[in-house]
């Protein structure tokens, strides 16, 4: 596994996982963590996206980016406008499903489950072919519905709000759910 963790995987939701790829996303500069090639292996690794060895053989063959984080920002975008219950962006969606329509990787069978195994020349196409086929998955199943953010501050994360009667308002509690609690607990006593 290579070292190092890129993002925390508390969206409930590979496609919204995908999305808290960047730090404090709602602000003007967002924390970048897909930054090169080498990240982006190791967060799809980290997720189950991608194999070890898939990793290793990737790793040798940079491709550029841009596309990917485009791709992530199109799918944070509409995931955001249904959190929101704001329209939804023509734009993104048209590119999301462009992206969806594009070659997938290979599958392979090892260790008596199947992979997805990219192929070193299109690895970069074919990942986002996977991750827009899994975004557009959600956003047309009923569970788009339960897409929520991250009410801490800039945060902006995603998730799928699988909590009795829709009220999980955090990424992740020992995140900014401790952070919100202790700007509470520090309000009340200050005005003391």
């Amino acid at each position: 596994m290579p070292p190092g963790l890129v993002a925390h995987q508390v969206a409930g939701h590979l496609a919204l996982d995908f999305c808290n790829t960047a730090g404090e996303h709602l602000a003007k500069q967002p924390d970048e963590f897909l930054r090169d090639w080498e990240s982006f292996l190791r967060w799809a690794t980290q997720v189950g996206l991608i194999e070890p060895e898939s990793y290793l053989e990737l790793l040798g063959h940079p491709e550029p980016v841009v596309t990917i984080v485009e791709l992530r920002e199109a799918i944070y975008r509409v995931g955001l406008a249904i959190a929101r219950t704001r329209r939804l962006p023509d734009r993104d969606l048209a590119f999301i499903r462009e992206q969806a329509n594009g070659r997938g990787p290979e599958i392979a069978f090892s260790n008596n489950a199947l992979r997805w195994k990219p192929v070193r020349a299109h690895a970069s196409e074919q990942l986002c072919a996977v991750l827009a086929g899994e975004a557009l998955s959600l956003f047309c199943s009923p569970k788009a519905a339960r897409i929520g953010m991250c009410e801490g501050g800039q945060c902006g994360w995603l998730f799928l709000d699988q909590s009795r009667g829709k009220r999980r308002r955090w990424c992740d509690m020992n995140d900014c759910g401790s952070r919100a609690k202790a700007r509470r607990y520090y309000e009340k006593h200050k005005a003391s």
